[in-house]
C-alpha cells in the first residue's frame, strides 16, 4: 500500500479511542498527529517494515496498529490493563485482514515482563505525573533498552529528565540520534482536571544501539 505521513495520520485518526481510561495508569491517548510523526520517523529509518516491533504500555494498540499499517512483521503489545488488551484484540479482529495474526498481546506489568528481544520499541510510556508512578517512564525506557536495538519514545520534558535519559543511553550503549520538543495535548478526562485541554511540554526521542 502506497502511503505517506498525512495518509497515516488519517488512518490513525479513525482508530477507536481508549474506552474508560484509568487515571492511575495515565491512560492518555497518543494524538494521531504525534503517533503518525513517531511512526513515520521509524518508517523512514527502516525500523518498521519487516521488523518485530514492541509497544510497551500499548493501551488499545494505536501505535502498534500504525506499525502494522507500515508493514511490521510482528507487533508485540504489552499493557498492565487487561481491559485494554482485550479492547485491542477486539479492534484488530473487527478491522479484519491479518492484523490480529501479526500481533501478540500480553497483559503484564512492565516490571514483571520477560520477552525475547525485538528490533524496535515504539512507545508512549506513562509520564510519571501520578505520584505512585514517579520514575515509571524511566523503567519503561530501561526495559526498552534491554530488549531492542532502536527506540522511539516520548517523555514529559524537564532538564533533569533529559540528563537522566542521556546518562541512561550512554550506560546501555545507546546514542540519541534525534530529539524534538513538542506539546502533548491531554483532554479533560478525569474529575481532577479543571481545563478542557492541557498542553504538556514533552520530548520525543529516537535512540539507537551503538
Amino acid at each position: 500500500m502506497l502511503i505517506n505521513k498525512a495518509k497515516l495520520e488519517r488512518i490513525l485518526s479513525k482508530y477507536p479511542s481508549i474506552s474508560r481510561p484509568k487515571k492511575q495508569y495515565e491512560q492518555y491517548e497518543t494524538p494521531s498527529s504525534i503517533a503518525a510523526s513517531m511512526l513515520w520517523h521509524a518508517f523512514i529509518r527502516k525500523d518498521i517494515t519487516g521488523k518485530i516491533i514492541a509497544d510497551l504500555g500499548c493501551g488499545n494498540l494505536k501505535l502498534g496498529y500504525g506499525a502494522l499499517v507500515l508493514g511490521a512483521k510482528l507487533v508485540v503489545g504489552i499493557d498492565i490493563d487487561e481491559s485494554l488488551v482485550k479492547q485491542a484484540e477486539s479492534i484488530l479482529r473487527d478491522l479484519g485482514g491479518d492484523y490480529l495474526a501479526k500481533t501478540l498481546l500480553i497483559n503484564s506489568d512492565i516490571r514483571d515482563l520477560s520477552i525475547n528481544s525485538v528490533d524496535t520499541v515504539i512507545m508512549n510510556p506513562p509520564f510519571g505525573v501520578v505520584r505512585r508512578n514517579h520514575g515509571l517512564d524511566i523503567l519503561f525506557l530501561k526495559k526498552a533498552m534491554e530488549i531492542s536495538e532502536s527506540i522511539y519514545t516520548i517523555h514529559k520534558y524537564s532538564p533533569g529528565l533529559t540528563r537522566i535519559i542521556e546518562e541512561l543511553a550512554s550506560a546501555f550503549g545507546f546514542r540519541i540520534v534525534y530529539n524534538e520538543q513538542l506539546l502533548f495535548p491531554i483532554p479533560m478526562l478525569f474529575e481532577t482536571h479543571r481545563r478542557k485541554i492541557y498542553r504538556v511540554r514533552a520530548i520525543f526521542y529516537v535512540l539507537r544501539r551503538k
